[in-house]
């Protein structure tokens, strides 16, 4: 009778067990995919690129490229990311060849130009870098483009990126920031 009680008590023991664990594999929910994982996200011209969110620090990185039709060659990209202050800074890679010493100018809307020096050229082109002020963050979420620049062969050749889906993927950077908190 003893021997009975004993395998009673190990069998609702692991009956116990595999209940539990079933409960926490049917019932609990799982972790979201997102915690371990980069995500890609496409809104409209926009690309959002974030680390996994159990990444300390991480944050989340929108781009925007421009290629030569036909060929799809990337001419020139934008990115857009959070610095230490968690301000938004923008990164402007420019083609070679471009004239070094006037920069770049960067305007939207209303927001008024930016001249922005080159800070190296890189074999994918050459960067400039900036933190984006109130008055051209809200011009981007409000215009249809935004112009960036160039100088090359000594005259003004001017980039239009579109600044369609750009809201949309500020929106998908917000949520993902909040995720991480």
């Amino acid at each position: 009778m003893t021997n009975t009680t004993v395998f009673s008590a190990i069998g609702a023991f692991i009956l116990g067990a595999l209940v539990a664990l079933g409960a926490d594999h049917f019932v609990f929910k799982p972790k979201d995919q997102r915690d371990a994982m980069e995500t890609i996200g496409g809104f409209q011209g926009w690309r959002l690129t974030c680390p996994p969110r159990t990444t300390k620090g991480g944050n989340c990185v929108m781009q925007q490229a421009l290629a030569r039709k036909g060929t799809g060659q990337v001419l020139a990209e934008l990115n857009i990311a959070k610095n230490k202050d968690n301000a938004d800074v923008m990164t402007v890679i420019a083609p070679l060849g471009v004239f070094i010493l006037p920069g770049v100018k960067v305007s939207a809307g209303n927001s008024g130009e930016k001249a922005v020096a080159y800070k190296t050229c890189v074999q994918m082109g050459c960067v400039a870098s900036f933190p984006i002020d109130s008055k051209l963050a809200t011009a981007m979420t409000q215009a249809s483009g935004l112009q960036v620049t160039v100088v090359a062969d000594g005259k003004p050749v001017p980039l239009n990126f579109p600044l369609a889906g750009y809201s949309e993927a500020l929106a998908a950077r917000a949520a993902d920031a909040a995720a991480r908190k």
